[in-house]
């Protein structure tokens, strides 16, 4: 019974871990986006007591036709930014950095889905943890 409540703990302190590694500040949901629009985007990075070294994020919006989004997993849609995420420390806000992207003039309005993903070397042992953060998002 011991070794099975250790184990729960363990799962559980992992999961938090690594639920805590990266947040999308903006766009959220609900968020009304423009063809031609330039957006600021802000990626967070919470504290966390797991280092993780930044290798990269891409940040990429993709129309939902009929409702339907394509999970990020499958295909990300329009790239709007790929290369390195530095965060730098804000005084009461953590740490995050912000982007400055454009949506695509030819994006279909309606449903959305804009994605950030993250790819980061977690602890010690380097174990490479890929991730998705996403923002239900209408394009008018």
């Amino acid at each position: 019974m011991k070794f099975f409540s250790v184990f729960a703990f363990l799962a559980a302190s992992a999961a938090t871990a690594y639920s805590q590694t990266i947040e999308l500040g903006y766009p959220t949901d609900g968020t009304v986006l423009s063809p031609g629009e330039t957006v600021e985007a802000q990626v967070v990075r919470p504290n966390s007591i797991i280092g993780c070294t930044e290798v990269g994020i891409a940040l990429a919006i993709n129309s939902c036709p009929d409702g339907e989004c394509t999970p990020p997993s499958s295909a990300l849609g329009n790239v709007l930014y790929a290369g390195p995420f530095t965060p730098t420390a804000h005084v009461g806000d953590g740490y995050y950095q912000n982007f400055t992207v454009t949506i695509p003039d030819y994006l279909d309005e309606g449903s959305a889905i804009f994605t950030l993903t993250h790819l980061c070397l977690l602890g010690a042992g380097a174990y490479p943890l890929l991730e998705y953060r996403n923002a239900s998002v209408t394009v008018a």
